[in-house]
């Protein structure tokens, strides 16, 4: 699908990662085997977080007239491809290849769309429902920044390259409390993202195509990250969690460094979603690794999170991320209303 991708004068070049990576899980909400065709106008385009909306005029089969809503990348991503609020102009001719949602026969992911003038942009590819982002991210692991953990960070896979997460263990030990309120959750309803919420600091480590900061402020550390606008302070100055902090989705963090890792101690979270459909109860703490692999340039996250009202052993799992000169964008979500 190469010749599909954004052909554009000057603009990116692109990489494609595993539709798996999706920002809502995108086999819940559409069939990946199913590819519907719409030509119509643009009727309105919403450039937002967590993800941007276009309708599209239509007629249908029957000749009765139809509006599309088809569901595009966040704004965040979009931006790093070269699009911006104009780039789809009400009233302008346009064609849309896209993933049929589930629930409605007038919504779909977008694929592929074509301009009347020739131009076409991807942000799915067709044949393997890969996502499209842009590919010029990462900086060269040679370069002359400093070989340290602070900085701007983005996910390897964007890359292309699927090592960048590693495996989650030890979700299999589920209890009886943890498979009750699974029970009860629904992945596509419940998730965090369509609420404008982060879930917890795993799922935010990871987010495809968004950019993560770690820098020192006064005598601690915060981690910025762009999905959500969350901003984790890590607090060096304290061996313990103080009494009466208040429970949050991010939790209360403590941090030292053993050599050039810098552990992070979490406790203090609401109950919610870890990431996926893995859940979290209010007695979850959690600890955080972070150190620079020197061979690569890569940052290292590994964590190992303890929650026994839901499971019975740690879960434990892995994010390598890649440095960036990409500056952090406003996220400035818009929540979502949607169901099955």
């Amino acid at each position: 699908m190469r010749k599909n991708l954004l052909a554009l004068t000057g603009w990116l070049l692109m990489a494609v990662v595993p539709f798996a990576s999706a920002h809502h899980g995108f086999t819940g909400y559409y069939d990946s085997s199913k590819v519907i065709r719409i030509e119509g106008k643009v009727r309105k385009f919403a450039f937002i977080n967590p993800h941007g909306v276009l309708e599209l005029d239509a007629v249908s089969s029957t000749g009765e007239h139809v509006v599309y809503v088809i569901d595009l990348q966040a704004r965040s991503q979009m931006t790093r491809l070269g699009i911006d609020a104009s780039f789809f102009k009400p009233g302008a001719p346009l064609t849309v290849e896209c993933f049929q949602a589930w629930s409605d026969p007038h919504r779909c992911e977008f694929g592929v769309g074509y301009f009347a003038d020739g131009r076409s942009v991807t942000m799915r590819t067709i044949d393997k429902a890969e996502s499209v982002f842009a590919a010029d991210l990462a900086l060269d692991a040679g370069g002359s920044y400093a070989k340290t953990i602070f900085g701007s960070w983005i996910r390897a896979g964007m890359q292309g390259d699927a090592s960048g997460t590693g495996p989650t263990t030890g979700q299999e030990s589920i209890t009886a409390a943890g498979k009750a309120v699974l029970a009860a959750f629904d992945p596509l309803t419940d998730n965090p993202v369509v609420h404008c919420m982060g879930g917890s600091p795993v799922r935010n480590w990871g987010a495809p195509g968004l950019a993560t900061a770690i820098f020192r402020k006064g005598g601690d550390i915060v981690i910025q990250h762009e999905t959500m606008d969350i901003k984790r302070t890590i607090h060096m100055d304290r061996k313990t969690h103080p009494a009466g902090t208040k429970p949050s989705e991010m939790g209360h963090s403590i941090g030292h460094f053993e050599g050039e890792t810098l552990v992070v101690d979490t406790a203090n979270f609401t109950a919610g979603v870890l990431n996926g459909t893995i859940l979290k109860s209010d007695r979850m703490t959690m600890q955080e690794r972070i150190s620079l692999n020197k061979d690569n340039g890569r940052l290292l996250i590994s964590w190992v999170v303890n929650d026994p009202t839901y499971y019975s052993r740690p879960i434990t799992g892995s994010q390598q991320l890649q440095r960036t000169g990409k500056k952090l964008l406003p996220y400035g979500c818009v929540p979502e209303t949607r169901t099955r």
